[in-house]
């Protein structure tokens, strides 16, 4: 049987005209900026033709906008899942239903996962662009799009336990995007701070694992990896000092894989959060924590 809350967010969702505005401007940003690309990579040689070598170029462009816009959407769409429920007063009519604390977390957020998921689906035609001159496969395009998936899974849980902290939707959407902000930027701060102060003590294992700890939950060092090993370029392997590669050392493969590593933490985190906030809202233990 299906989640009666995500059977619900899904029909309300498909009926509002904002959903269908959102997709088109989603579609619009994509496509433009594909056909932009594709129409000046033709002026770069003599004979006004696309270079396949081009085209790479083209879906890794494609896909860091695509990552970039659905961080932009999820907290927007999940940060006011049960806030929203406050707001309408309707939250309590939900606690009473024969429904338990985790279907309805589980509800809301796979109902904002997917409307993510249908802004993803949407672009795979625009993808198509560089697959079908050849210059990516089908599999890391469908590797990319699973890795967008499950960070967007992440960022959903984690929206949905602030919206069921704060009682204004607002606040939880703005405390989510600094949450995303110090993801992306302030761990890189950190990690050029560790750089800068710990230089060079000879303990090369143990500097790779800090680093390797401070980039993990940021999402872009993960798909700035994903997109190094589909491309093939090597570059996290010359960032993180991989002339001191060795065989078997789990250090050295976490930080060739990094966006493996943050695959696994960001299901991890999925779970921690659903749990919680679903502890959050069961009323029962509300009532224990009044009586104590």
């Amino acid at each position: 049987m299906m989640n009666p809350v995500l059977r619900r967010e899904a029909v309300t969702t498909m009926r509002n005209w904002k959903t269908y505005g959102a997709l088109l401007i989603f579609l619009a940003i994509t496509s433009v900026g594909a056909a932009f690309y594709v129409y000046a990579s033709m002026f770069q040689n003599y004979l006004y033709n696309t270079d396949p070598a081009a085209m790479v170029w083209l879906y890794v462009v494609l896909a860091g906008v695509q990552m970039g816009l659905v961080m932009l959407a999820t907290p927007a769409i999940a940060a006011g899942s049960i806030s929203g429920e406050r707001e309408r007063q309707t939250l309590d009519l939900l606690l009473v239903t024969k429904m338990t604390p985790l279907s309805i977390v589980w509800g809301k957020m796979m109902s904002s996962l997917i409307y993510v998921l249908l802004l993803v689906v949407a672009t795979v035609p625009v993808f198509g662009v560089a697959f079908y001159y050849g210059s990516i496969s089908l599999g890391s395009i469908l590797l990319m799009l699973l890795f967008i998936l499950v960070m967007s899974l992440a960022l959903s849980a984690v929206s949905v336990f602030l919206s069921c902290i704060f009682r204004k939707t607002v606040i939880s959407i703005v405390l989510m995007y600094l949450i995303i902000g110090v993801l992306c930027f302030g761990t890189l701060i950190l990690l050029a701070f560790y750089a800068l102060f710990a230089g060079r003590s000879g303990q090369i294992d143990m500097s790779l694992w800090i680093s390797v700890l401070i980039l993990l939950p940021n999402p872009g060092a993960a798909f700035f990896s994903l997109m190094d090993m589909q491309m093939g370029s090597g570059i996290v392997h010359g960032l993180l000092n991989m002339a001191y590669y060795h065989d078997g050392n789990l250090v050295y493969w976490l930080a060739e894989h990094l966006w493996m590593a943050h695959m696994a933490a960001s299901l991890a985190v999925t779970a921690l959060f659903v749990w919680l906030s679903a502890r959050m809202i069961d009323p029962v233990r509300e009532k224990r924590r009044r009586k104590s």
